[in-house]
């Protein structure tokens, strides 16, 4: 869930890639955010892009990337199409799935030192978060996205609900508790990258990390050393060396996804703690 105001951003992009013909919320919402900027001035810059397909897409990620690195652009992405469990569906009927979309998002939120926030107005918009994975650089700082199918009336009202909130409080946390209070229970998904790392993590050491599972693991491995060395290690040895890698693994994890390497101060700023695992019997 969205709550720590720890992300930075100075303008709100907003793609519009509804269709032709359609109730097109992207350019309302463009006017009333607007409205809203000028109201609670100071504001971020209020940008509106019509995206007709995919090319156009990446096109303005890229230069959102650019302008990140080189001009101080921060922007908060808000982004209007169809959308289905697997991607976005563009205005002139184009495909993109969210592994297509996750580089050009990680290079935007690089350049954004991971301060990129994404706002989606599709079905199931957020299930975007199914590209993130905790052995890549985190694609996103927040998203907020629609769990199933949705009118364009109640994304309407929901996301305008969030933008007034945020503007005139200039707080993340608060702009989802406005959304919250207008919106069905359980419509909209809100995740940090924080969040999705330490979920991915836990589910990891649940489906993975079980006696049963460590000693699955450890007679593949078992099988593996010993076509490769003709040397045959006890599965004991082979669980004892997993538990023992692992705080390591989860280091390397940490320091990729949050890009320490890239931005030091961020092992303070995501201070997420290794639960080590006790080391299971196996019979």
């Amino acid at each position: 869930m969205i709550q720590p105001d720890t992300n930075r951003f100075n303008s709100i992009v907003v793609l519009d890639s509804i269709p032709d013909g359609e109730l097109n919320t992207a350019r309302r919402l463009r006017e009333d955010l607007e409205s809203y900027a000028s109201a609670y001035a100071p504001s971020p810059a209020i940008v509106y892009v019509r995206v007709p397909g995919r090319v156009e897409l990446f096109d303005v990620l890229d230069e959102c990337a650019r302008r990140a690195t080189e001009e101080d652009l921060a922007p908060l992405l808000h982004i209007e199409c169809h959308g289905d469990e697997d991607g976005f569906q563009l205005a002139d009927g184009s495909v993109v799935d969210w592994l297509e979309l996750k580089p050009a998002l990680t290079s935007v939120n690089i350049a954004m030192q991971l301060n990129l926030m994404v706002i989606v107005a599709a079905c199931t918009g957020g299930s975007l978060a199914k590209a993130v994975s905790v052995t890549e650089r985190a694609p996103l700082w927040g998203l907020i996205g629609p769990t199933k199918a949705i009118s364009p009336n109640a994304l309407e009202a929901a996301y305008g609900a969030l933008y007034r909130e945020l503007l005139c409080s200039k707080s993340p946390s608060k702009a989802v508790q406005a959304l919250d209070a207008i919106a069905e229970p359980g419509m909209f998904w809100r995740a940090t990258a924080q969040g999705l790392f330490e979920a991915a993590w836990r589910l990891y050491r649940q489906e993975r990390c079980t006696p049963e599972m460590l000693r699955d693991r450890s007679l593949r491995l078992q099988d593996e050393l010993l076509q490769r060395t003709g040397k045959a290690i006890p599965p004991e040895s082979i669980v004892k060396a997993l538990l023992e890698r692992e705080p390591h693994s989860f280091d390397r994890f940490c320091k990729t996804f949050f890009m320490h390497d890239l931005y030091p101060s961020h092992a303070e700023r995501f201070n997420v703690p290794y639960v080590a695992l006790a080391s299971p019997h196996v019979g």
